[in-house]
C-alpha cells in the first residue's frame, strides 16, 4: 500500500501516512495511536480475516466511528485485502470500500491493478477533503464562547448585540468627521480597519462575531489572537491559524480571492507589527484590534496604520442595552417570568442603578451581562454589603480570579486590604482613581510593605495587564467603580478615624466624586447615621422655600403652556419603535450631564446638593429597603420628594413674579418680544417642574416600596405627591391593570384643572406608546382620556 501511494505522499505531498509500525521502542503504543487518530483526516483499515479476528483492530474501527460522528469531515475507508465476512462488522457494509465494489485484492489476477484502484479512490477522496474549507467544530465552539462571569456557556451569536461603534475620518479640509457604524456590512466595506476600545469593551466578541458572519457566508477569513504569538511563530502564523480553524488544504485556500484576516489584541511588540505588515500584503481585508490606551499612546500617528479606518467601541446605548437584556432573559428560559415591557423596565432600572448613568461602570456587554448574572444567581442573603455593592464585589473577584488570585480568603483579603489603602492614598492625593503617577504607585507599594505583608506574586496578579484591578503604568485602578468601591470600603471600615473626611463629603455632596464615594460608603456599612445625616441635610437645604404642591393656584402659570401641547400624543406606531426613541433621548440626557462640579454660587450648590442627595438616597432605597425600618423608609421618601418639590418651588413662583422677570429681561434686551419672553420663561419653568418630578420618581423607583410611597402621598395630600405616586405606579408596573385605570380615573375626577388633566393624560399616553397593554385596559384608558384608541402596529421583524 505504501508503494502504491508513493506519488501521493512524496511527489504531490498531499498525503502524510502513519501506522503503528512507526511507533518507536519505549513509546506508549496506546498514546501514540490515540494522538495520531485525533490528528487524522482519513482512516484506512486493511481488512482481512486477521483484522476481523483482532479485538484491537475492531476496537479501533469502533473508536474511529465515534470520532466520525463527532467530526463529520473525517472518513473511514475499508480496504479489502482478502475474502472475509467484513460486511457483518458494525457499519462497514454501509461504506464504499476499495478496490472497486469491495473486491478483495487477493482475487485480482494482477494485484497492481487492485492497488491502483485503491490509489485512485484515495486520490479522489483527498482532492475532495483538500477543497473542504469548512470550520472545525472545535474552533466554531471556541469562537462562540462568551466572556462574562457566568459559568454557563451562552452561545455568542444568540446573545450578541451589535456594539455602539463610531468611525473617525479626516476630510480634505483636515476636519474630523464622525460616523456611527450600525452593522457588520458597514465595517466590511473598508479594506483596512483598526478597532479600539477599553478593556472588556467587547473587542474580541466583535472579532468573533465578524469571523463567524464571514465564515457562515462562505467567505475566506482567518482569526489570529496576537497575544498568543511569539516571534518564532510569526512566520507560520497564517498557516498555523488555518490548521487550527479549518479542514482542507491551506495552500489551496490561500489562492482564494477577497480573503479577510482578523488580528486581535495588537500591542507594540515588533513581531506583531511585522505580522500586521505581512497581513496587509497577503490579505484583501485586514481588521485589527487594540486597546484604546495602546492605540492612542503608540499607533494614532503610526505610518503603518495611516491607511486604516479608525473605529472606536463605545458603551452601549440604552436601546442596545435593552436588546441585550431581552436576549438574556429569553435564553434564561424562566417559565415563572412573563417578559413584559414593564418587567424589562424594572431590570433596566436595576442595571442602570449599578452603572449609575454610565459614570461609574461603562455600559459594555460584559458588565451588563455580569450584573444580570449576579442578580440572577450570585446574590447571597447573609451579607452586610448591599445588593448593588455585591455586584461590584463579584465583578472585582471575577477580575482577581482571572488574574490568577486563588479563591482562598487569606489571598483575597490581602488583595482587598491593599486596594482599600491604595484607594484612600489616591483620594488623599486628590488624583482621579484611574490616572495617577506610576512612580508614586511604586512609592506607595514600598511604604505599604513597611506595615503589611504583601507577596510579590499577589502584587503581580493585582497588576495583571489583562485582568488585574490596578494598571501599573497608569498608577491607578482599571475602572472607576473599583476605585470608589475600595475607597468607600476603607472609609466605612475606618469611619471613626476619618469621620472628618466623611463629614466634608456630606457637606459638599454636590461634588460628584463625593456623591459617588458616599454611595459606596453606604454600600459597605450598616451604620444608618450617614443615611439619616443625608436626609436631614436634604430637608434643611433651601428650607426657606416651600415644597411646591402643584395645586390649582401654583399650576395656573402653566395653563397657556399645557393647553398649547397637543391633546393626543398616542402615535399608533409599534411599541418597539417608541421604546427605541425614548432610549435615544436617555442617551442624549447622559451626554449632557455635568462631568464634575466644584464650588459655585451658593444657591446653585444648594440645587446640586439636593439633586445629589436624592441620588444617594435613591440608591439607599434600591439597596437597603429590606434592612431599613418602615419609619426610616417613609422619612427617606419624604426627604427625596420634598427636596425635589422645593427645587420646583424655587423657580415656579406666581404668574406676577414670572411676568416681572420677563419685563426685566425685556428692558435689558428691548429687541426681544415681551410676550415671547414670557412664554419662554413659562416653558422653561414647566420643563424644570416636570424634570424634577421625573427625577423624584426615578429615585423612588423600587417596586417593593411603592405602597410606602402611597402612604406618604396620602399623608401629604397634595396634587404633587399624588402625581409622583401615579408616575411611580406606571414606572413599576409589570403590566398596566384595571386597578391602574381606576387610579387614573380617580385622579382625573379629583383634579379638574388644566395642568393636572393634561399632564396625567400626556404621561399616560407616553406609557401606552412605550408598553404593550392589555387591549381592554388600553381601550378603557383611551375612553377616560377622551382620545382615539389605535391598535398598535407590529414591529418589523
Amino acid at each position: 500500500m505504501e508503494q502504491a501511494l508513493t506519488l501521493l505522499s512524496r511527489q504531490d505531498r498531499v498525503l502524510k501516512e502513519w501506522s503503528d509500525r512507526q511507533i518507536l521502542a519505549g513509546q506508549s503504543i496506546s498514546k501514540e495511536i490515540r494522538e495520531n487518530m485525533e490528528a487524522t483526516d482519513i482512516f484506512a483499515f486493511l481488512v482481512s480475516p486477521h483484522f476481523l479476528a483482532s479485538p484491537a483492530c475492531r476496537q479501533e474501527w469502533t473508536r474511529a466511528g465515534q470520532m466520525v460522528e463527532a467530526r463529520p469531515f473525517i472518513v473511514r475507508v475499508p480496504i479489502i485485502l482478502a475474502a472475509c465476512d467484513w460486511k457483518q462488522l458494525d457499519g462497514m457494509s454501509d461504506l464504499k470500500a476499495l478496490p472497486a465494489d469491495g473486491a478483495p485484492i487477493t482475487t485480482f489476477a494482477d494485484r497492481d491493478v487492485a492497488w491502483q484502484q485503491v490509489c485512485d479512490g484515495l486520490r479522489e477522496l483527498v482532492g475532495r477533503l483538500r477543497n473542504n474549507f469548512t470550520l472545525r467544530a472545535s474552533f466554531r465552539h471556541e469562537m462562540g464562547m462568551t466572556d462574562f462571569i457566568s459559568q454557563d456557556h451562552v452561545p455568542l451569536q444568540k446573545i450578541f448585540v451589535f456594539p455602539h461603534l463610531r468611525s473617525y475620518a479626516e476630510t480634505k479640509a483636515e476636519e474630523t468627521v464622525q460616523q456611527t457604524i450600525r452593522n457588520t456590512a458597514q465595517i466590511l466595506r473598508s479594506k483596512l480597519v483598526v478597532l479600539h476600545g477599553d478593556e472588556l469593551s467587547g473587542k474580541s466578541a466583535l472579532c468573533r462575531h465578524l469571523f463567524l458572519s464571514l465564515a457562515d457566508s462562505a467567505q475566506p477569513v482567518l482569526y489570529v489572537n496576537l497575544a498568543t504569538l511569539t516571534r518564532r511563530t510569526t512566520t507560520t502564523a497564517f498557516h498555523d491559524a488555518y490548521e487550527h480553524e479549518y479542514h482542507g488544504d491551506y495552500l489551496l485556500w490561500n489562492t482564494k480571492a477577497d480573503k479577510t484576516i482578523i488580528l486581535d489584541n495588537l500591542s507594540r511588540a515588533p513581531h506583531e507589527l511585522d505580522l500586521l505588515e505581512l497581513a496587509v500584503e497577503n490579505f484583501e481585508r485586514v481588521i485589527v484590534t487594540a486597546s484604546s490606551h495602546t492605540f492612542y499612546a503608540y499607533f494614532r500617528d503610526d505610518d503603518r496604520l495611516a491607511q486604516f479606518r479608525v473605529v472606536e467601541i463605545l458603551p452601549l446605548t440604552h436601546a442596545k442595552q435593552e436588546q441585550l437584556i431581552r436576549k438574556r432573559l429569553t435564553l434564561a428560559d424562566r417559565r415563572d417570568m412573563h417578559i413584559t415591557d414593564g418587567r424589562i423596565d424594572q431590570i433596566e432600572n436595576q442595571v442602570n442603578a449599578v452603572i449609575i448613568g454610565n459614570k461609574i461602570v461603562p455600559r459594555y456587554p460584559f458588565y451588563v451581562l455580569s450584573i444580570l448574572q449576579t442578580h440572577e444567581a450570585f446574590m447571597p442573603s447573609n451579607l452586610s454589603i448591599t445588593s448593588h455593592g455585591h455586584c461590584y464585589h463579584v465583578l472585582i473577584i471575577a477580575h482577581l480570579v482571572k488574574a490568577g488570585i486563588s479563591h482562598s480568603d487569606d489571598e483575597l483579603d490581602s488583595c482587598f486590604n491593599f486596594a482599600e489603602h491604595f484607594a484612600f492614598h489616591i483620594h488623599q492625593d486628590s488624583v482621579v482613581g484611574s490616572d495617577s503617577d506610576p512612580g508614586a504607585f511604586d512609592a506607595f507599594v514600598a511604604e505599604y510593605k513597611l506595615t503589611y505583608l504583601l507577596k510579590q506574586s499577589t502584587l503581580s496578579r493585582l497588576c495583571d495587564p489583562e485582568y488585574g484591578i490596578v494598571v501599573r503604568d497608569r498608577g491607578g485602578f482599571r475602572s472607576l467603580y473599583m476605585y470608589y468601591f475600595f475607597l468607600g470600603r476603607f472609609l466605612a471600615k475606618h469611619s471613626g478615624k476619618h469621620r472628618a473626611t466623611i463629614d466634608r463629603m456630606l457637606e459638599h455632596s454636590y461634588v460628584r466624586s463625593n456623591c459617588l464615594t458616599l454611595i459606596f460608603i453606604i454600600h459597605h456599612t450598616n451604620d444608618n447615621r450617614i443615611i439619616e445625616d443625608i436626609a436631614l441635610r436634604n430637608m434643611c437645604t433651601l428650607d426657606d422655600v416651600a415644597p411646591s404642591t402643584l395645586g390649582r393656584h401654583d399650576a395656573r402659570v402653566f395653563e397657556g403652556i399645557v393647553t398649547a401641547i397637543p391633546k393626543e400624543i398616542a402615535t399608533g406606531g409599534s411599541v418597539e419603535a417608541e421604546r427605541e426613541k425614548a432610549r435615544r433621548q436617555r442617551d442624549v440626557g447622559e451626554e449632557h450631564e455635568d462631568q464634575e462640579n466644584g464650588e459655585s454660587v451658593g444657591v446653585v450648590n444648594d440645587i446640586y446638593r439636593i439633586l445629589k442627595n436624592n441620588e444617594i438616597l435613591g440608591q439607599v432605597l434600591k439597596n437597603k429597603y429590606g434592612s431599613l425600618e418602615r419609619k426610616s423608609i417613609l422619612e427617606i421618601v419624604e426627604a427625596i420628594a420634598d427636596g425635589g418639590l422645593r427645587l420646583v418651588g424655587l423657580l415656579v413662583g406666581s404668574q406676577e413674579e414670572m411676568n416681572r422677570v420677563a419685563v426685566l429681561v425685556h428692558k435689558r434686551k428691548p429687541s426681544l418680544n415681551l410676550e415671547r419672553v414670557k412664554n419662554v420663561i413659562r416653558m422653561l419653568s414647566f420643563l424644570w417642574t416636570m424634570s424634577n418630578i421625573e427625577m423624584i420618581v426615578e429615585a423612588l423607583n423600587k417596586p417593593e416600596i411603592k405602597d410606602l410611597v402611597g402612604a406618604v402621598a396620602q399623608k401629604k395630600g397634595s396634587p404633587a405627591y399624588d402625581l409622583i405616586e401615579y408616575f411611580l405606579r406606571l414606572d413599576t408596573a409589570d403590566e398596566l391593570s384595571a386597578d391602574d385605570y381606576k387610579k387614573l380615573k380617580t385622579m382625573r375626577a379629583k383634579y379638574k384643572y388644566p395642568f393636572m388633566e393634561r399632564v396625567l393624560s400626556l404621561r399616560t399616553q407616553w406609557y401606552l406608546n412605550t408598553h404593550k397593554v392589555p387591549v381592554p385596559v388600553e381601550q378603557a384608558i383611551c375612553a377616560e382620556l377622551n382620545i382615539r384608541y389605535r391598535p398598535r402596529l407590529k414591529a418589523k421583524s
